[in-house]
């Protein structure tokens, strides 16, 4: 256990020394401090960066779908109605 000083601050282990911490209340009397890994703006990858591979046969199917794609379905159909209405 250990005290803290007059403005709430309490002195933390060695090994968080120049660390980035995240602390998180957990209750009103209870705190949770861990150390935290900063990755630099320019490094952060989001997951759609990712390519998509597809297989041969997903490849043909998704190829064919852009050549030939299918009639639109009665949703469709009333949703592009509706927005022609409003353009006027």
């Amino acid at each position: 256990m250990c005290q803290t000083d007059a403005k709430g601050r309490v002195s933390l282990p060695k090994a968080f020394a120049n660390a980035t911490v995240i602390i998180e209340q957990l209750s009103e009397n209870e705190l949770r401090i861990r150390k935290a890994r900063v990755i630099p703006e320019d490094e952060i990858r989001f997951s759609e960066d990712a390519p998509i591979v597809l297989s041969d046969p997903e490849r043909e199917r998704f190829l064919q779908a852009l050549d030939h794609p299918p009639n639109p379905n009665a949703a469709l159909r009333r949703l592009m109605a509706g927005k022609a209405k409003k353009r006027g």
